[in-house]
């Protein structure tokens, strides 16, 4: 079934790329006769070729090129009533057969349209554009020998002419292509920056968790301690006992999955340095895209004060990454054009950042609250699920346990919120 559809498929392609180059063949001039034709279709021909041909078999498409040709200026002939069928025949075929012999010429002239090069390929459309338009001349009886030497000079110079026009495109479709790719690589590193960001961030509070299970595990083997000195049933004893044990059996299994993500991590991407203004681009067509998705009109205004190289690029990432997502959710909840700005400066031994948005604010009240585990005023109006608020909380984490640095908050109700973080210049800055 995908064969059939990828042969159909194939064949449409030829019947347009066909098609195009039969209409475009009726804009010409012409020379020498007035049955010769000098067309900007054959500047085309050659990049249709290279659309519509399998490797180096560019046969089907030149034959179809060939067939609708004649076709098309055959109807055309007997419908002007300029004579009989057998006349039209002979004046239509040798333009035809124009395209046929160019075809057969560039395949075997071009080995594999995947690895051709341009100086090659350019190469090979001025001799096809040559040899088929003396074949076409040949073919009329209008190439003779007395005047060989003045047709070929003025073929060449046809053929030049529209195999530059033709390498022209060429370039230009390579500089579009390397273009895609470049952006589709750009596009796929940065996806790939912040999953890696993401997996990074949870590993870190998971190790930060598996300290608090070996603290667990702890207190229920001071348990089954205890129970043995009180004398306690030995019912009692086992259980204390059992829940020490499948606590050190969850810790081992944990640490596992810890070192599993680690490990992928490591080997899936390369953990170079990065300088700040380049995570700042990151992370401001991260968010553009974000806020596409949610049909969100806000400015994104991110300033790179002053670039450096940086050593903890992840987790500085995670903390800004994490206030821009609430600046965005406090400027959607106020239903209005928003805007968030990011500023960066050093002041002496420390680097500042500070997220700034014009959302709803913060109440006064919440402003000592935002950073405990669990707190949040935001829910899902759609679910009614409250969010649990675990985002600032990890964001103050990380500044201060990871970056020895602070998190401060200002927020006027209904005006909108600044975030500044401090962080000191040797926890960032790298090689």
């Amino acid at each position: 079934m995908q064969g059939r559809q990828g042969g159909f498929s194939r064949s449409r392609l030829i019947l347009l790329t066909s098609s195009v180059i039969t209409l475009i063949s009726q804009v010409y001039f012409t020379a020498f006769s007035d049955q010769f034709r000098l067309s900007l279709s054959v500047v085309l021909f050659p990049l249709l070729l290279l659309a519509a041909g399998r490797g180096r078999l560019f046969i089907a498409p030149s034959l179809t090129t060939a067939g609708m040709i004649f076709g098309f200026r055959l109807a055309l002939w007997m419908l002007s009533g300029d004579g009989a069928l057998d006349e039209g025949v002979r004046q239509v075929l040798p333009g035809a057969l124009f395209y046929l012999a160019y075809g057969l010429l560039f395949s075997i002239s071009i080995r594999n349209k995947h690895t051709v090069r341009i100086p090659r390929l350019t190469a090979s459309i001025f001799l096809c554009d040559f040899v088929s338009n003396l074949f076409e001349v040949w073919m009329r009886g209008e190439l003779h020998l007395n005047s060989f030497d003045r047709t070929c000079a003025y073929l060449m110079l046809v053929a030049l002419a529209r195999t530059l026009m033709a390498g022209g495109l060429l370039v230009v479709g390579e500089q579009y292509r390397s273009l895609l790719t470049r952006e589709e690589h750009e596009n796929r590193y940065q996806r790939l920056f912040l999953m890696t960001t993401g997996l990074k961030n949870e590993v870190y509070f998971m190790r930060k968790n598996s300290e608090e299970i070996e603290s667990i595990m702890k207190n229920a083997y001071q348990l089954f301690e205890q129970c043995s000195e009180l004398g306690l049933p030995e019912g009692t004893r086992n259980l204390a006992l059992a829940i020490a044990r499948d606590v050190h059996e969850i810790k081992k299994d944990y640490i596992r999955i810890i070192q599993g993500i680690e490990k992928e991590i490591d080997e899936q991407y390369d953990n170079e340095s990065m300088r700040f203004c380049d995570l700042l681009q990151i992370l401001k067509d991260a968010t553009y895209r974000h806020l596409d998705m949610k049909g969100l009109n806000i400015d994104l205004d991110f300033q790179c004060g002053q670039d450096f190289v940086l050593k903890e690029h992840y987790s500085l990432m995670v903390v800004l990454k994490n206030l821009v997502n609430n600046a965005c959710e406090a400027i959607e909840s106020a239903h209005r054009k928003g805007s968030i700005h990011i500023t960066e400066w050093k002041d002496g031994p420390d680097y500042f950042f500070r997220v700034e948005d014009n959302g709803i604010g913060i109440a006064e009240k919440n402003l000592r609250r935002i950073f405990q585990m669990g707190f949040s005023t935001k829910f899902d109006e759609k679910t009614g699920n409250i969010y649990r608020g675990v985002g600032l909380s990890g964001v103050k984490i990380v500044v201060e346990e990871q970056f020895g640095g602070s998190l401060e908050v200002e927020s006027t109700q209904g005006a909108g919120t600044a975030f500044i973080v401090r962080i000191p210049a040797d926890r960032l800055e790298g090689e």
